[in-house]
């Protein structure tokens, strides 16, 4: 599922918008003041249409997890039949319990050994999964930041306020978020790509 329009897209006009909210000082120009509006709107849209995209991509993620694991558990079970009927075959051909109960014991731990084989390989999943969601909430916390910090420029743009302390550091807030976004979005792929391999490897 591909991602939204990358939230920076949004954010980037606003050390523009600033910069030219302190030249101007308070005669802040009637387009600036419009495009900053426009831009905070946009965000808030985009804000929303994110949530729903992270919840989508977490629920097929899980829809896949459920169908690797049921297969995993297919493989498994064909594997133990196979362990079983050739304990049966063998069994067949003990000529003394102290022989049967040997084929009996080594049945019993194959098939523990095959159960065992499988808890690493769902457990990368799992985690996988578990990491993903984690950082889709980190992108969404890092987005709000950028949001808050534009809702407060825009103010100060629409009552032509000035006060360079304060749009240095919303503009900054903007920078540092958007750094974190960037960075966040390149593990979310790396994840991504992790947790199909391992999928599609079980399945296999």
């Amino acid at each position: 599922m591909p991602m939204p329009r990358n939230p920076i897209a949004y954010s980037r006009l606003f050390p523009l918008i600033a910069a030219s909210m302190v030249c101007a000082g308070c005669a802040t120009p009637v387009a600036v003041r419009t495009l900053s509006a426009e831009l905070v709107k946009t965000q808030r849209v985009y804000t929303v249409s994110l949530h729903a995209y992270f919840g989508s991509v977490e629920k097929f993620a899980e829809a896949q997890v459920k169908v690797a694991e049921i297969r995993i558990d297919e493989i498994t079970a064909e594997i133990n039949r196979d362990f079983a009927q050739r304990a049966n075959s063998a069994l067949a051909g003990a000529a003394t319990p102290v022989e049967r109960q040997k084929i009996i014991d080594q049945l019993i731990r194959a098939v523990g050994n095959n159960v065992n084989t499988d808890q690493p390989l769902k457990h990368k999943i799992e985690e996988s999964v578990a990491s993903l969601k984690q950082k889709d909430a980190e992108l969404e916390a890092a987005y709000q930041a950028i949001l808050a910090a534009s809702e407060k420029l825009d103010e100060y743009i629409q009552l032509k306020k000035t006060n360079e302390l304060v749009i240095d550091q919303l503009v900054q807030s903007v920078s540092i978020n958007g750094q974190k976004i960037t960075s966040i979005v390149e593990a979310i792929t790396r994840i991504a790509t992790e947790l199909s391999l391992t999928i599609s490897k079980a399945r296999s």
